[in-house]
């Protein structure tokens, strides 16, 4: 199983979920630096189509979060015969950013310009332009027309599963799997093989 996975926001490589399906699964698995071409939704989606354009081939596109929505705006419109498992996708990543830092933050950012931000586990600071608002609010609901599963915790406190179900409406390809878990799915990773074998 050749596997092109996108890692989220705050996530990097060499992250739990690679790992496991190196590991445990046997994949042979490609994790690119999802942030070299910038922090922004169209940045990572761009990353995602350079990997795609290589000599490479996968069986599949795997992503998480952040990276699940980068993988889902990277294909939209793309013709070709893609097979996609979404984890936790950021769908509606602006809405629900902006829900939790509350609107006098949110007029600051704008304002301002910038915003900081310390990522769970780092040890610096990340800054972030008001212009990844802007790009996310534009890219943050694509067009879902591949062969696509969605795994989705209920209890997901980063990203509700509400935004899963209102992303996939209108999609014939689309099938969206609930389980009893948060955003991060460390318990349900034992689904992976299932989640694949349903559009492939």
């Amino acid at each position: 199983m050749r596997v092109l996975f996108a890692h989220g926001l705050w996530s990097a490589p060499g992250g739990s979920k690679p790992t496991y399906m190196r590991e445990v699964l046997g994949w042979d698995v490609l994790c690119p630096d999802m942030r070299r071409n910038g922090w922004s939704l169209s940045s990572q989606a761009l990353t995602i189509r350079q990997e795609l354009e290589s000599s490479k081939s996968y069986d599949i596109l795997i992503g998480s979060s952040f990276g699940a929505l980068a993988i889902a705006k990277a294909v939209e419109g793309d013709q070709r015969d893609l097979r996609l498992a979404l984890l936790a996708p950021a769908f509606g990543v602006y809405e629900t950013l902006a829900s939790q830092i509350g609107d006098t933050a949110m007029r600051a950012w704008r304002e301002e310009g910038v915003r900081s931000f310390t990522p769970p586990g780092w040890d610096e600071e990340v800054t972030l332009p008001w212009s990844f608002m802007e790009d996310a609010m534009v890219c943050g609901w694509p067009l879902l027309q591949h062969r696509i599963v969605i795994l989705h915790g209920r209890e997901d406190e980063v990203v509700p599963v509400e935004n899963s179900h209102k992303a996939i409406r209108g999609s014939v390809n689309t099938h969206l799997v609930e389980v009893g878990d948060g955003h991060r799915l460390a318990n349900s990773l034992d689904k992976l093989p299932d989640l694949v074998s349903m559009v492939l």
